[in-house]
């Protein structure tokens, strides 16, 4: 009805399509009884949607709107609009029917409890994408270091949201899987007599333990480095004994990887690694870049790229190998030619922007017009995280001691109502592992932040816990109120302030999962939801279910079922399963 009624205006000497006017519709969080949608004046100024001509300040802005404000007609489903102005805005308040908003949202949620969101006209204006997502990315044949663990959340959420909002995805780890360190692994391997047997049990405990055997031995040694360069050479040059052992560190390592995302709740479409693009794809990658005059060669040997101005990337070492920039290259163009991708994310962290500048530059300048659908997804770094020994800083370690300390804590808690309660190892491995995940998607993406384990894992606040509790409330009232859900329960019977809150937080939950597509920002995600969890509470404390009126309970019952699946698809959406009972 809004976009209706301003798709009929006359702005800018033209009535305006709906679907530029859509994104601009949003639910007013500050509005007081009765909710109300806005719309920015300012933000139809940007966009080009209202003529900048005669409106250069807020005063012009002002009689515009009160303009619009006279020719709006009311009915019962908008009986009416107002201006909102403040030192930044002049705004359209549109009063909506709250019990008609009410009724909607509502039915709507639970009939779709998975994909509810998806009939929303902000979402289905999104242009469907076919989306390569690359994240996580560690090395075979080590233990999981902490430094993948952002990459591997971020980039699990972004692939999570682009899903959930109907885009095609692929999930890609692109492992660290060659090199001269598999050289020195392998010299370690055959020193040990080790054989594949000896991996069935500890594998990558045993493999790393080698790799540090074999890394000391060459140090102290120049003949066991020299060795392990013919090996890597062998493998290189295809020597089917030595990738037959190489293959069997890979298969033991993704195996060992794949167990740890389970733990995480990321899953992976395929597993790729430097590997696949060998001297022969990278020199094919030179001989485009040769063809196109992008190479320089200097004096000692190496060739290199102008990126710019101020700054030159080597492409080819002195001793003519390439670097992983060429192997980079090429996995670019054999997954365009793959997957046929409209958008493709790099998670990666800040320190690595310059090495994305130059790939994205050398695509372009090799004529690849889709290089300008790639994009460099960049987050700061953790800092501090190591167990509270600051022995290791290996992720099984840090999931396996924030296990401990959620079943210590359950020793810990006295029997209140509120207090957090877990039922074994495997439900407070999974809160656990919720408080990790949420305590770092709550940050700005961009930023270093410095992990703390006491403000991670405590059990009030704005954490994990807090997100799997009120979920389980939800879940626990469901079971135990006594009644049926009613598909047809009369929502005009939620007239509580509580009530209005928690519907307006559930009728923007589309607005917040576009907001977070824009942005790639999980914390707008995990804020919302912390507030949904707030609203969600102060409603169970005033609105009681069990013992009320049968209409009144169906209603209200409807409500929090309405507001369990919300919560549910934004933790799902961040990698975080719910869970019904702690």
């Amino acid at each position: 009805m809004i976009i209706q009624a301003l798709s009929g205006f006359p702005i800018g000497g033209r009535g305006l399509k709906p679907a530029l006017l859509i994104p601009c519709v949003q639910l007013d969080p500050k509005t007081g009884p009765e909710p109300e949608f806005q719309v920015s004046l300012r933000a139809l100024q940007r966009q080009g949607l209202i003529s900048t001509s005669g409106l250069s300040d807020q005063k012009d802005l002002i009689r515009y709107g009160s303009a619009l404000v006279q020719k709006f007609d009311t009915d019962p489903t908008i009986p009416g609009v107002h201006l909102v102005q403040d030192n930044k805005d002049v705004r359209l308040n549109f009063k909506v029917n709250y019990s008609q908003l009410a009724s909607e949202v509502v039915r709507i949620t639970t009939h779709k409890p998975a994909s509810f969101w998806q009939c929303s006209a902000l979402v289905t204006l999104l242009p469907h994408q076919n989306v390569v997502v690359e994240y996580s990315s560690p090395n075979i044949a080590k233990p999981f270091h902490v430094g993948h663990l952002r990459s591997t959340i971020i980039g699990n959420f972004i692939a999570n949201l682009h899903v959930a909002l109907g885009h095609n995805v692929t999930r890609i780890n692109y492992l660290g899987d060659w090199g001269t360190q598999f050289g020195i692994l392998k010299y370690g391997y055959d020193a040990r007599n080790m054989t594949e047997k000896d991996l069935e049990d500890d594998a990558i405990k045993k493999l790393y333990e080698v790799y540090v055997w074999a890394n000391q031995k060459a140090e102290l040694d120049p003949s066991v480095s020299s060795k392990a360069r013919e090996i890597f050479n062998e493998m290189e040059q295809g020597n089917i004994s030595e990738l037959k052992a190489w293959e069997v560190f890979r298969n033991v390592s993704i195996k060992d990887l794949k167990r740890m995302y389970a733990r995480l709740n990321v899953n992976f479409d395929e597993f790729h690694g430097e590997s696949m693009y060998n001297a022969q794809k990278c020199q094919e990658v030179l001989n485009l870049m040769e063809e196109k005059g992008l190479l320089e060669a200097l004096d000692d040997g190496r060739k290199v790229y102008e990126v710019n101005p101020k700054r030159r990337v080597t492409v080819v070492k002195s001793d003519g190998s390439s670097i992983y920039l060429s192997r980079d290259i090429a996995g670019a163009i054999d997954r365009q030619e793959k997957y046929k991708f409209t958008k493709m994310y790099y998670v990666v962290d800040n320190s690595q922007t310059d090495h994305f500048v130059a790939l994205f530059s050398i695509l372009r300048k090799l004529g690849f017009e889709w290089a300008d659908s790639m994009m460099h997804v960049k987050f700061g770094r953790i800092q501090g995280m190591s167990t509270r020994k600051g022995t290791a800083i290996f992720l099984q370690d840090i999931l396996d001691e924030a296990q401990e300390i959620m079943l210590q804590k359950q020793q810990e808690t006295h029997t209140t109502r509120d207090d957090v309660r877990l039922s074994g190892a495997e439900t407070a491995d999974r809160v656990a592992t919720s408080c990790i995940l949420i305590a770092d998607l709550k940050q700005r993406r961009q930023r270093d932040y410095v992990f703390s384990w006491d403000k991670a894992l405590q059990s009030r606040g704005d954490t994990g816990v807090k997100l799997q509790y009120v979920h389980c409330r939800l879940a626990s009232l469901e079971k135990n109120c006594g009644i049926e859900f009613n598909s047809q329960a009369n929502t005009s019977f939620l007239r509580e302030e509580s009530a209005l809150s928690l519907i307006q937080d559930i009728a923007r939950f589309d607005e917040i999962l576009v907001n977070s597509y824009q942005e790639l920002e999980p914390c707008i995600l995990v804020n919302y939801l912390f507030k949904l969890c707030g609203n969600i509470n102060m409603s169970l404390k005033h609105m009681q279910v069990k013992g009320a009126p049968l209409e009144v309970a169906e209603a209200r019952l409807s409500l929090f079922m309405a507001a369990r699946y919300t919560l549910a698809a934004g933790m799902n959406i961040l990698g975080v399963k719910p869970l019904d009972q702690m």
